[in-house]
């Protein structure tokens, strides 16, 4: 298991509101209510601040890659962020880290990685970041310890 990281690593957040349904048996957010947190986030991003059209643009990000860690146990109805940070930029390949707070609390209640592929859509073949989502994405860099 790796730590929990601090809130301070991240610089972007997204909201999460939570609904009873993301709760599992126990009454905890279920774990793969966890992993479409972290990508709503992460699709959020990408419409709102890199300006990409995901469904009929001509980039799609495909999540090839996902993992998360828990460390505490939220549920509805908890008010949740998600830390948003960017860990490897290379080629066509963005791995991100993510991290879920509870607003005003130090450390995430659970933290992961995704890893997107973007592709041309038309081809289906990888194709390197236009420069502009490269600076954009370059923005949320995390230091490498994180």
């Amino acid at each position: 298991m790796t730590e929990s990281p601090g809130r301070t690593a991240f610089r972007h957040f997204h909201p999460i509101l939570t609904r009873p349904q993301d709760n599992d048996l126990n009454g905890h957010i279920a774990g793969a209510t966890v992993h479409g947190f972290f990508e709503a986030a992460i699709q959020a991003f990408l419409l709102e601040q890199a300006d990409l059209d995901l469904r009929d643009g001509e980039l799609a990000a495909f999540v090839v890659s996902s993992a998360a860690d828990f460390f505490a146990l939220p549920g509805f109805p908890d008010v949740l962020e998600v830390g948003l940070g960017v860990t490897r930029l290379v080629g066509s390949t963005v791995e991100y880290r993510l991290a879920l707070y509870r607003p005003g609390e130090a450390d995430a209640c659970a933290a992961g990685s995704v890893v997107q592929v973007f592709i041309e859509r038309a081809s289906g073949r990888p194709v390197p970041l236009p420069e502009s989502l490269q600076t954009r994405l370059a923005g949320l860099r995390l230091d490498p310890q994180v």
